[in-house]
């Protein structure tokens, strides 16, 4: 309880549905990975010239626009 905030000490998911932060265009089941916005997730574009990636977890809904918004992923799940 001592610990902060949560603007400075935000929830951090291990597993599970959870929302998430994203930006762009998404579809249900899309492979989602960090993004240079802070705090954001995008998914993993076929153009992109890094073969690794950290996968974050996977989109359980779709976002048709570019605008930054809030979906629910899961994490964690094999």
């Amino acid at each position: 309880a001592s610990a902060g905030t949560d603007a400075t000490h935000p929830f951090v998911a291990l597993a599970g549905r959870v929302p998430c932060k994203v930006v762009g265009k998404i579809t249900k089941g899309d492979r989602l990975v960090s993004d240079g916005t802070p705090g954001h997730a995008r998914t993993i574009r076929t153009d992109m010239t890094n073969p690794y990636y950290a996968v974050i977890g996977r989109a359980l809904e779709t976002k048709d626009t570019e605008e930054a918004g809030v979906i629910e992923i899961v994490v964690g799940a094999k």
